[in-house]
């Protein structure tokens, strides 16, 4: 039959483009064949973080605006500096947590973080899961993606995943991963929540922080540490895009950031034995706020959780997070370094 039809078209068309046709259509079948598997390949593939966030901020303008333009639809996300907003919960909700051997090969695919660490990150995430220290999915993500070894300082190298605190210079201390995480976990972040940190410290817990939610907000009281560490983001942004929804702020976090209120969920990460009236102010009723609460030498981490009556009353529910696990905190203070806390006699 294929023989009869190529006998047709050499009488009545020129050889050569019989030919030409023939061949062309072979070509062009095995392109369209290829195809669908080109499509499921880039398909499967897990987008990078300028992918996420551009796909993001199309999906939203579609959804608030009808328009699929970013200019038109007036999305900039724009944060305090200026930089525009990345997509740090969507993308950490791409990232697979079944094995450690899917992990390491998204991690190795998708981000720059040194290999090094990486084994010690993943086995702290397993004990933290078994301590019930870190319970949502969305937390053990947030923890996985954020690499520790580089907010802690130069002076204790080799103790980036340790199980203690360590110094971080100006008095300050990064707080150890299992108390991070417990608080990170109490806090129970949903994506569109607005948090403020008080105490931005190594910059750690923001940056955890901001794997859980676009809007973040932290506040830090000592001068040189903040400079510091607000250089760190800066320099980290580059290979970390979501550092840029951290929005920072040095001034004295006892007042919280009343621009910005109220805020869904309020971190505290130095110690005090009262719950600051301002921070209780901005805190949205129904939010939740975690603090080290107690005197000078011994603190216990509170789940504080406000209530509203339809009369407008509000009314208060606490829970020790340890269950009579006591911790230690820095003292939160003020401008002058003076605590906030009423000393002890053994301080007078």
């Amino acid at each position: 039959m294929i023989s009869m039809i190529l006998d047709f078209f050499k009488k009545t068309i020129p050889a050569p483009l019989v030919f030409t046709v023939f061949f062309g259509v072979l070509i062009g079948t095995a392109f369209g064949l290829s195809i669908p598997h080109i499509f499921v390949t880039n398909f499967e593939r897990v987008s990078t973080y300028e992918e996420v966030a551009a796909s993001s901020m199309v999906e939203e303008a579609l959804r608030f605006t009808g328009s699929s333009s970013l200019e038109e639809a007036g999305f900039s996300y724009v944060t305090l500096p200026g930089i525009q907003k990345y997509d740090g919960p969507r993308l950490a909700q791409s990232m697979p947590i079944g094995t450690k051997e899917t992990w390491l090969s998204w991690m190795s695919r998708n981000r720059s973080d040194d290999p090094v660490f990486l084994d010690q990150r993943w086995d702290w995430a397993q004990d933290l899961v078994i301590s019930s220290e870190l319970k949502r999915p969305e937390d053990v993500r947030a923890f996985l993606l954020t690499p520790r070894e580089h907010f802690v300082r130069a002076a204790n190298k080799g103790l980036e995943y340790a199980d203690t605190w360590l110094p971080i210079g100006y008095g300050a201390t990064i707080t150890d991963p299992d108390v991070v995480s417990m608080m990170t976990t109490t806090l129970n972040v949903q994506p569109g929540d607005k948090v403020l940190e008080i105490g931005t410290g190594s910059g750690y817990q923001a940056a955890i922080l901001s794997y859980l939610t676009r809007d973040v907000y932290t506040i830090e009281i000592i001068r040189p540490l903040y400079v510091e560490t607000d250089a760190l983001y800066t320099e980290l942004e580059k290979n970390f895009p979501s550092y840029s929804v951290i929005n920072r702020k040095l001034g004295d976090g006892y007042y919280g950031w009343e621009e910005f209120a109220p805020f869904n969920k309020i971190i505290v990460t130095c110690s005090i034995d009262h719950i600051p009236p301002p921070l209780l102010r901005q805190l949205k009723p129904g939010g939740i706020m975690v603090l080290p609460l107690g005197p000078p030498n011994r603190q216990y981490i509170m789940e504080i959780v406000k209530h509203e009556a339809e009369d407008g009353s509000i009314t208060l529910s606490r829970r020790d997070v340890y269950n009579g696990q006591s911790v230690k905190f820095i003292p939160f203070r003020d401008d002058a370094g003076a605590s906030y806390s009423t000393p002890v006699p053994d301080e007078i």
